[in-house]
């Protein structure tokens, strides 16, 4: 076997040997093939000149996060790599990205989330694509739920708890749907008038319906491009404002409209209360007009000592 050959199958001993959940083990396995791919055309197994040439390759098609979690993997294999002598550390002090906390995400308005969900509403009475997007956008202001779990949520997910109707999900860092959100009625209506028009058998809860994709799940980059189109088309067309911004959006309605800090955790799925304390401290900060007082105190006196 040549030395290309053996590297990859020291990647998939590594991946095999470590007591790591198994959407995990699929995620470092797939990075690390895609290395592995590029390591196939260097004339020799790859260097730490190599590896930083890769990252830059990653920065060329991928997001800043993105780019950061195939590093992290390239340096955690290669420090397993060198510790059991199969040769030199090349990702040794390999930078990583500097990622943009979630929270530069803006949330929307009371006003722009209503006036973003009528406009969702016009076009569910012009196709199915339109009730997919209307329910989609309803589900995202109510619940909180990050695009990935609303791409792994299927039709079968949709059941009851205390009579309520709640939709079981993945939550992140999750392998199974040991989760739920309560779907209100409004949402749960606009998700059965979806369902009812696909008549079909398919099980994701959200899918595609144009060819050759029909069928097919939604995946977040789709999830979040539909948020990103209808967000355009009530004016808000900035780099702040995501699909990622609903979710920010849910959790701070749910403290401005009288929530707990504890409720508001709940909703959102945080660990830790200290996550779900940024939202309040950014309500806080946004009603807090301090500084307007302070120009009127100072301006009126400078208008006064003339």
């Amino acid at each position: 076997m040549d030395d290309k050959g053996f590297f990859r199958e020291i990647i998939d001993i590594y991946i095999q040997r470590f007591d790591i959940k198994e959407n995990t083990k699929r995620s470092y396995g797939k990075m690390l093939a895609q290395f592995a791919e590029f390591a196939d055309g260097l004339p020799n197994l790859p260097t730490r000149q190599d590896v930083m040439a890769y990252r830059e390759q990653l920065k060329s098609r991928l997001r800043a996060a993105s780019v950061q979690k195939h590093i992290v993997v390239i340096r955690g294999f290669y420090r397993w790599y060198y510790i059991e002598g199969f040769g030199p550390n090349a990702a040794e002090g390999v930078k990583g990205m500097k990622i943009e906390s979630d929270f530069k995400r803006e949330s929307l308005s009371l006003e722009a989330a209503i006036k973003l969900l009528n406009r969702a509403k016009r076009y569910a009475s012009k196709s199915i694509i339109g009730k997919r997007d209307h329910a989609l956008i309803a589900l995202l202001l109510t619940t909180g739920l990050r695009t990935i779990e609303v791409e792994r949520a299927d039709v079968d997910d949709i059941s009851f708890v205390d009579e309520t109707k709640v939709l079981y999900i993945m939550g992140k860092g999750h392998d199974e749907k040991d989760a739920y959100v309560k779907l209100s009625p409004e949402v749960y209506s606009l998700i059965e008038e979806y369902l009812i028009e696909r008549q079909d058998g398919y099980k994701p809860l959200f899918i595609n319906h144009t060819k050759p994709y029909q069928g097919t799940r939604l995946r977040t980059r789709m999830i979040s491009m539909v948020v990103k189109e209808m967000l355009r088309d009530i004016g808000i067309d900035d780099p702040k404002y995501s699909a990622h911004s609903l979710r920010h959006t849910a959790a701070s309605l749910a403290l401005d409209l009288g929530g707990d800090l504890d409720a508001a955790q709940q909703l959102m799925r945080h660990k830790d209360i200290s996550t779900t304390k940024i939202y309040a401290h950014r309500l806080s900060k946004a009603k807090n007009h301090l500084e307007w007082q302070i120009s009127t105190a100072l301006f009126q006196t400078t208008k006064k000592k003339k």
